[in-house]
């Protein structure tokens, strides 16, 4: 049972299976803390909002992959600069649930912004085998 993480804007679609790590790429943007006053009575600080999903992705990808998402970034770039509010890409990240086989676990389903720009290495000197790297931050 392999999990994914799909990226789609508009009619474009992308799903990574393979990473180039063992670590899941996701985790969480830490902007919340616990703090003490000075009489030892804790408090939290931080954004009156939930706190934010990141992506860090380094992803095994096929030509066509790669295609494809240069695709998704090449259209939400052009909406980020014309300062669209359509400037945000679908994701859904259904890894933790499917490499953990619990269904109680629930899939991640959000928009997100390019924090990092695709970047393409090769493998080796294999053909067509490439690791595509860039980032994401929940919206």
């Amino acid at each position: 049972m392999a999990g994914s993480i799909t990226i789609s804007y508009g009619s474009d679609s992308v799903a990574f299976t393979d990473f180039s790590g063992d670590d899941l790429p996701s985790s969480i943007l830490g902007q919340a803390s616990l703090e003490f006053s000075q009489i030892g009575l804790g408090f939290a600080q931080g954004p009156a909002r939930r706190q934010r999903n990141i992506w860090a992705i380094a992803a095994y990808a096929t030509p066509a992959q790669i295609a494809t998402l240069n695709t998704i970034f090449t259209a939400w770039d052009l909406a980020r600069a014309s300062s669209l509010n359509t400037a945000t890409v679908n994701i859904v990240d259904n890894l933790l649930q499917q490499k953990t086989a619990n269904s109680n676990i629930p899939s991640i389903t959000t928009k997100a912004f390019f924090t990092s720009p695709p970047t393409i290495s090769l493998v080796g000197n294999l053909n067509e085998l490439y690791i595509l790297s860039f980032g994401l931050t929940e919206v």
